[in-house]
């Protein structure tokens, strides 16, 4: 693979998804170099997609894929494929979509030895864990590494400036989905019969995801008269637990648990559904919000998700709920089941409108404005380069 035409932006991510293509697809009609895509784990199934990116703006490479697709190379293999593809390359900024992989560690070291500006892109948030004193003082200096950064929205923003990061560095938006895309489908599906639309859950199975409280929150629902059912869509290790749990309702054979589903079978659910619920006890971001907006299904979302700060103006875009509260989710369902047409058609509306911000092209920007400023204010660090290679060493802290 050579490189012949003007420096490339390269950007690494672990494998193209349908919601990456969509925005680098933007990216490349929006940056003034071409957009390279690493795929540093090109054979992931942490999502299940059935994918594959054609008429690519930009051109996409991958790494060999060793023994477990869900891991990083070997050091030594991993740090050579690295260095070809950045020799050959030679871009003009570096893109990694997080900085804890070994491989992300890695091209900062090489970046760093090189003088290419490294850009970070970042949706974590300081309440996603508890934070050890240690792991922070680590991640300070990893980011000095960084000339800029890209993040999802306020609360992954507000992280990196406790993390010491210039908040005149940061773009946004990352998070985002083809807007257009889901506002297309979703209308070619839409319902009328208003009567028997089910409220609707999209996410893994897993425990995060909180479904036990959405449960029971559902069977207060159904004890207080609450007619509609309730989809579960998503697959995971707490199938057959949720299964058992939903025995216990009043009315079990209200709910059906429906397994993983591509983005055009989605679109047809948002498009049938009386509203989308994101209970998450943990969410760094929670793109099914975005997607239910961009059909037009109002949003029911626990504040623990991260795009409640920037999506969510409670009962004007939508409804949010503290995520250990079940009377609380209740509420919100009893909220959207009263809404009269007139009131449910200006929250769509409002939501639509605050999505604007949230679309490919404005990741477009920000990612272009961002590699700007790091070609402009390369940030050179000796320690950044110490500590990567240490954690490389003996595994991330």
């Amino acid at each position: 693979f050579m490189m012949n035409f003007q420096a490339p932006v390269l950007l690494a991510l672990h494998r193209i998804g349908p919601y990456h293509h969509a925005r680098f697809q933007a990216a490349a009609a929006q940056l003034d170099s071409p957009l390279v895509v690493l795929e540093t784990r090109p054979q992931s199934c942490e999502y299940p997609w059935q994918f594959s990116a054609d008429q690519q703006a930009y051109t996409s490479l991958k790494l060999s894929v060793d023994v477990d697709p869900e891991q990083d190379l070997p050091p030594q293999k991993l740090r050579d494929e690295l260095n070809l593809i950045l020799s050959r390359c030679r871009p003009k900024a570096v893109v990694t979509v997080g900085w804890a992989d070994r491989a992300y560690l890695q091209l900062l070291q090489l970046c760093q030895k090189m003088g290419i500006p490294l850009v970070v892109i970042s949706d974590s948030r300081h309440c996603d864990q508890p934070r050890s004193v240690i792991k922070e003082l680590l991640k300070r200096q990893l980011l000095r590494g960084y000339s800029s950064a890209v993040v999802a929205g306020k609360q992954s923003r507000d992280y990196l400036i406790r993390l010491g990061f210039s908040p005149h560095a940061i773009y946004q938006p990352w998070d985002v989905v083809d807007n257009d895309l889901f506002s297309r489908l979703s209308d070619s599906f839409r319902s009328e019969t208003k009567d028997n639309q089910p409220f609707l859950c999209v996410g893994r199975l897993i425990p995060e995801k909180n479904h036990a409280l959405l449960l029971e929150a559902f069977s207060l629902y159904q004890q207080q008269g609450g007619l509609r059912s309730l989809q579960l869509v998503g697959s995971g290790p707490l199938e057959s637990e949720l299964m058992n749990q939903c025995q216990n309702l009043p009315d079990p054979t209200k709910v059906s648990l429906i397994p993983f589903e591509q983005l055009e079978d989605l679109a047809q659910r948002y498009a049938s559904a009386w509203a989308l619920i994101l209970p998450s006890s943990k969410d760094t971001w929670g793109l099914v919000v975005n997607e239910a907006l961009a059909a037009s299904l109002p949003v029911i979302v626990s504040s623990a998700c991260g795009c409640v700060d920037d999506l969510i103006q409670d009962g004007i875009t939508g409804w949010s709920f503290s995520a250990n509260s079940s009377q609380e989710l209740l509420k919100c369902l009893w909220n959207v089941e009263h809404q009269s047409m007139e009131q449910r058609h200006k929250l769509v509306l409002n939501a639509r409108k605050r999505l604007e911000a949230y679309q490919p092209a404005s990741f477009a920007v920000g990612l272009a404005s961002a590699c700007d400023h790091a070609t402009k204010n390369f940030r050179s660090s000796i320690k950044s380069r110490v500590f990567s290679s240490l954690i490389c060493k003996f595994g991330w802290v």
